[in-house]
């Protein structure tokens, strides 16, 4: 399923429309994902799951989230009728990262450097076009596809979004002129709530920065990520670890990866120590540091860093002996500009670059 450049796909009409237009897109990757999942809790864990337990669990952890969001459940509905999978398999993709931590919880050896993204902000006085500038790295485990872009028509808004195939939402911009990129950090305890795709949906749903801060912030998250939301000019990086979160104002170069600096919110990490995650914060910032007069494309150059750090980490990262994961993407984002710039594959690589506007 390699591709030299990103997939994309268009997305209208009602929910289950959308849904079934994603589904019937995707299957092929749905129903790989999903049977990785499943392969991970009832073959790999040390105290397995079987298929029963592990939907019985998803079915459970997924109320809250689909009492709340009515128009996204039924977008998985449809997705699950479009794809020809049972709706567990859709609902498990969107929450993926709940299920990595059960399995890892139940015996799953932990990965030295797991899938977490990294991501550097630029602020408008050293970009070309003297706005913000959000670049991120996309990671996850070397038997995940690349991601692809989605371009979606959602009740009168619009938005496009790099995101994994048959999930609901990622990292982009909207019509409003609202863009925003995340990074994930494991956390201790998974309460109820919403799961990473939903908030990234509904962050892309606002249409201010205060807005997008009450979406992420007024329900608990079932996972632990950075959500860094700007207008252009004024740039926050929202810290959510399940019941306790933390805004904080950016002002300059800022960079975020697997770990929280707010003190209410690192006491919900799973590690107390992560030095893989600080080194990748380290090299983004001194190379944005380094420069000035930054482009779109060549804020994609900051991604492809191979320095390495503890445990072997690296920004721009490949599969090898100290990690099973690797840098899928590489994604800018100009939200004055209301433009995505993306390319599959390692940063390094320089494949082609996909550049869409939202208009």
């Amino acid at each position: 399923m390699k591709e030299e450049t990103i997939r994309t796909l268009w997305l209208s009409g009602s929910p289950r429309d959308r849904g079934r237009q994603h589904g019937r897109a995707a299957a092929p990757w749905i129903r790989r994902y999903w049977a990785e999942l499943v392969a991970e809790a009832t073959i790999h864990a040390a105290r397995p799951l079987s298929v029963e337990e592990l939907s019985g669990w998803l079915r459970e952890r997924a109320v809250p989230a689909l009492a709340l969001e009515p128009a996204l459940a039924a977008e998985l509905e449809g997705m699950a009728e479009g794809a020809g999978v049972p709706f567990d398999a859709v609902l498990g993709l969107n929450f993926y990262e709940e299920i990595a931590d059960l399995v890892h919880e139940r015996g799953r050896p932990p990965r030295p450097v797991g899938p977490r993204c990294s991501a550097v902000i630029l602020p408008p006085d050293r970009t070309t076009d003297g706005t913000v500038l959000l670049a991120q790295t996309w990671d996850g485990a070397d038997w995940w596809g690349d991601p692809w872009l989605f371009l979606v028509e959602e009740e009168g808004r619009r938005m496009a979004y790099l995101a994994d195939a048959g999930t609901l939402g990622g990292v982009g911009v909207n019509d409003a002129g609202l863009g925003s990129v995340h990074t994930g950090v494991t956390l201790r305890l998974h309460p109820p709530g919403l799961p990473y795709t939903f908030i990234a949906r509904r962050i892309l749903r606002s249409r201010t920065v205060e807005e997008a801060i009450r979406m992420v912030t007024e329900t608990p998250s079932t996972a632990g990520c950075h959500y860094i939301v700007s207008d252009g000019a004024r740039t926050v990086d929202i810290e959510m670890a399940g019941t306790v979160f933390a805004v904080r104002w950016i002002d300059g170069l800022h960079a975020t990866c697997a770990h929280f600096e707010a003190p209410e919110c690192a006491a919900q990490q799973l590690a107390s120590d992560v030095p893989a995650s600080r080194h990748r914060v380290e090299r983004l910032m001194a190379r944005a540091a380094a420069w000035t007069g930054v482009g779109p494309p060549a804020a994609l150059e900051l991604l492809a860093d191979h320095l390495p750090g503890p445990e072997g980490a690296t920004v721009c990262r490949h599969p090898g002996p100290a990690s099973d994961s690797r840098t899928a993407a590489g994604v800018v984002i100009d939200p004055k500009g209301r433009r995505v710039l993306a390319r599959v594959g390692n940063p390094c690589q320089r494949l082609p670059i996909l550049e869409f506007w939202v208009i």
